[in-house]
């Protein structure tokens, strides 16, 4: 079971393509409540998007030195291309 999520937010150019990625992790079970986690955290503008794109263990939450109910930008994340 998950214990948060790993959201990305996504700020599309004029012309509709990805330019800007950022990844987050949210220590929040709940997908919903993960997102509006990110998104107070970092706002989410019109043109952009934020989605919970993988569940995250505890343990890696715990690793990363967060607490319930925080939020951790760790840009690239781990879908980034090179």
């Amino acid at each position: 079971m998950s214990a948060g999520w790993n959201v990305r937010a996504t700020t599309f150019s004029c012309v509709g393509n990805p330019e800007i990625v950022r990844y987050f992790l949210s220590y929040e079970a709940d997908k919903q409540t993960a997102l509006e986690l990110v998104i107070a955290y970092v706002p989410v503008n019109q043109g952009e998007l934020a989605e919970a794109v993988k569940e995250v263990s505890e343990s890696e939450l715990i690793g990363q030195g967060m607490s319930p109910g925080s939020v951790k930008e760790i840009t690239p994340g781990p879908f980034a291309k090179s």
